[in-house]
């Protein structure tokens, strides 16, 4: 068993016996209770005799199919909140969008690492605990409002409303003009909304695109575990969170980022292939939001609190416009990746506004 981890009852599904004997073999030893389950089908009925505290389950299956198993689970009162992570061979972003719009946790791609499967199995569950301890903390009334919303804000997942959503559920707790203080976390800045209006001046539906741009930022910066995406001037602003145990990690984030480049480039590219490219910066450092408020229109939305992380995001930000360097992060902060994990690329001089060089991150392997 995995110290520091609590054990849970999970149900696996997958019709490839081999598959399925490897993620059962990952799980059991961490100390997890499985059951198992060869098909879609199969797996709905277990899971309503005997709810269990995760699901694990692949998507391409005769008959109920993963998408189908999860859609059903999400119409179940007595499932709805079940973490489910999908495993799948399928890549593309069609079918990440698909599983995550039915109402998926998480997504893995096939052959996945079981350092992977394990991290996004711990980090479903202590998600689940901790929401469970704050609902278990306030008058019981508001229970079945809480659950109730929770089952909008998945269903709803990747829906217009999106950033909206997902950000008043990560800072329910904020009060207006309190901040939101980040003793450590990776912050991403990316130039999303000044290409877009670089690239889509000229084009019809600009508004429209403007919301698709949104959408599908918040899709790839959500989907690597972001728990902030704000729009901060021509810019978009994401906070990924330091690890349980209150490390900085730099990987989730880099895949964030490469994944951003692709989303981006995939709606402004269109046919041509044509795509331009984004200038995307990261940092490790403290940070601070704030809930602004209007009076005479309500909630203004959440802004960052000026510091010398988002000083050294900026700057990074501008040098890589300036270089044309794809994603770039401060080379002192590249030692948090491990060996062979992502490659590294050009490095700058020393920068005034960094205090130190600048390292251009390459596309990191596949997990």
């Amino acid at each position: 068993m995995n110290a520091g981890h609590a054990v849970a009852a999970i149900l696996l599904i997958d019709d490839d016996p081999h598959q399925r004997a490897v993620a059962a073999l990952v799980l059991s030893e961490a100390g997890h209770q499985l059951r198992e389950a060869s098909d879609g089908a199969e797996g709905l009925r277990l899971a309503l005799e005997q709810p269990p505290e995760l699901v694990v389950c692949d998507v391409v299956m005769p008959g109920m199919n993963g998408y189908q198993f999860v859609a059903a689970v999400r119409a179940d009162a007595g499932l709805c909140t079940t973490p489910v992570i999908l495993l799948t061979s399928l890549s593309g972003r069609a079918q990440v969008r698909t599983g995550m719009t039915t109402g998926a946790d998480d997504y893995l791609l096939k052959p996945f690492e079981p350092p992977e499967l394990l991290e996004a199995v711990h980090s479903l569950l202590e998600r689940r605990r901790t929401q469970h301890d704050a609902i278990a903390g306030t008058v019981r009334l508001g229970v079945d409002e809480a659950l109730a919303e929770q089952r909008e804000q998945l269903a709803a997942r990747y829906e217009s409303q999106l950033l909206q959503e997902l950000n008043a559920r990560w800072k329910a707790g904020i009060d207006a003009g309190v901040a939101l203080d980040f003793d450590v976390a990776t912050v991403l800045l990316a130039d999303v909304y000044s290409v877009l209006e670089h690239e889509g001046s000229g084009r019809a539906g600009g508004a429209d695109l403007l919301r698709r741009a949104h959408e599908a930022a918040s899709d790839a910066l959500y989907l690597f575990g972001a728990v902030h995406v704000l729009p901060h001037g021509e810019d978009v602003l994401a906070v990924f969170p330091p690890t349980r145990k209150g490390q900085p990690e730099l990987l989730r984030p880099l895949r964030a980022a490469w994944a951003l480049q692709s989303a981006i480039g995939a709606l402004l590219g269109g046919e041509t292939g044509d795509a331009p490219q984004l200038a995307v910066a990261m940092d490790i450092g403290p940070l601070a939001l704030v809930r602004l408020q209007d009076p005479l229109h309500g909630d203004a939305g959440v802004a960052p609190v000026p510091g010398a992380t988002l000083q050294r995001l900026q700057a990074l930000r501008s040098f890589a416009q300036q270089q044309a360097w794809p994603v770039v992060a401060p080379e002192a902060s590249v030692g948090l990746l491990s060996d062979g994990a992502a490659l590294t690329g050009r490095r700058s001089g020393a920068l005034p506004d960094l205090g130190g060089a600048a390292v251009e991150l390459l596309r990191p392997r596949q997990p």
